[in-house]
């Protein structure tokens, strides 16, 4: 009988950079005995049927892609994306927050970004370590300094259970709002510290903090207006940052806000 470990294997010799990008996740994940590994995402996706192989090839086709606007190999885009170590780790939630990344570059190209490269976590310079954000773009001649931030799925939320399914959209928006100020606020502002210094060593003039939010309940229950909303006023609380950008769950609203097209 077919084993779970050899039924991934199969299936993934159909998505060879899938495959490739994730091998060695699947090992770590295999490699842990007192774990369900149906809880992890990936693993339970790749066990599924026609829609797991959907998946997959969706997966493999953007992720392709991503290489391809980024002019990486294969092995510059796994090690600049972290699968090859930050994956590995008991946090199921994680492999969102790796993916996240390259699925963004796909939204920077499609909104007409030019020259994206993805930066390294650090620079060093006299033997310091210059934190960097994660991405600088070219956008109608001039230069961003991007960082994203991933809002991560309610803690309980499962099979598409709604949270803050409350009818009033200012709740919604508040909560939204108040996810993004934690981020903002964490480890001391460090995220200012990290476009600050993008901005200084790669001649970048714009600021651009981008919010891929998980939430269920939000992603379901909130339109374009209402991040707009949340947007304007993260830039109000914090007018250092020049630009805001929004993706929810289900990759069905994704803004730039103020509008592109005023830079």
């Amino acid at each position: 009988m077919e084993s779970d470990f050899e039924k991934i294997e199969r299936v993934l010799g159909k998505y060879l950079f899938v495959k490739f990008c994730f091998e060695k996740y699947i090992t770590w994940v295999f490699s842990k005995k007192s774990v369900n590994r149906r809880d992890f995402d990936l693993i339970d996706i790749l066990l599924q049927t026609a829609d797991g192989l959907e998946r997959m090839q969706q997966l493999e086709d953007r992720l392709t892609h991503a290489k391809q606007i980024l002019n990486l190999s294969e092995d510059e885009f796994r090690n600049k994306f972290g699968f090859t170590d930050d994956l590995l780790t008991s946090d199921k939630e994680k492999i969102h927050d790796i993916l996240a990344e390259p699925l963004f570059v796909l939204d920077l190209h499609n909104n007409d970004f030019k020259n994206i490269e993805k930066l390294p976590a650090n620079l060093k310079k006299n033997d310091k370590k210059i934190k960097l954000a994660d991405f600088k773009a070219e956008y109608n001649s001039e230069w961003f300094a991007i960082e994203l931030k991933t809002i991560r799925t309610e803690s309980w939320a499962k099979n598409g259970a709604l949270l803050c399914n409350t009818p009033n959209p200012y709740e919604r928006k508040t909560m939204v709002y108040n996810n993004c100020l934690t981020k903002i606020e964490d480890k001391k502002r460090r995220v200012f510290e990290q476009l600050d210094n993008t901005c200084k060593f790669f001649n970048c003039t714009k600021k651009m903090i981008a919010f891929y939010t998980r939430r269920l309940g939000p992603s379901s229950l909130m339109d374009t207006s209402d991040y707009v909303d949340v947007a304007q006023n993260i830039i109000k609380t914090y007018p250092q940052i020049h630009y805001l950008g929004f993706k929810n769950y289900f990759a069905d609203v994704i803004i730039f806000y103020p509008n592109l097209g005023t830079t």
